[in-house]
């Protein structure tokens, strides 16, 4: 369960954007990939440019949706990769 996390990881940073490390597709995998995103579960997600390669950026406003769909499925171990708004409290 990786290759992803925040897009900015500045402490107290409000910007809840996710980035899907989709290094070792192609340019037009990573295409189809972002519209079958944006297509079937109704999320905001563009390419952009990451060491010569293309990756997925799911945009701030569209985090709950992501959340939600993947939430059942999160390693409490793997919740530092996403925003602060759903870090696990202090043990």
């Amino acid at each position: 369960m990786d290759d992803g996390g925040k897009l900015d990881y500045n402490k107290g940073s409000k910007n809840k954007s996710i980035v899907l490390n989709t290094h070792s597709f192609t340019d037009i995998e990573v295409t189809k990939l972002t519209l079958e995103l944006s297509a079937k579960l109704k999320l905001d997600c563009s390419n952009r440019q990451n060491k010569n390669k293309q990756i997925i950026i799911i945009k701030s406003h569209y985090f709950d949706t992501f959340y939600e769909l993947i939430n059942p499925n999160i390693l409490e171990e793997m919740k530092y990769k996403l925003p602060s708004c759903v870090q696990p409290s202090a043990r």
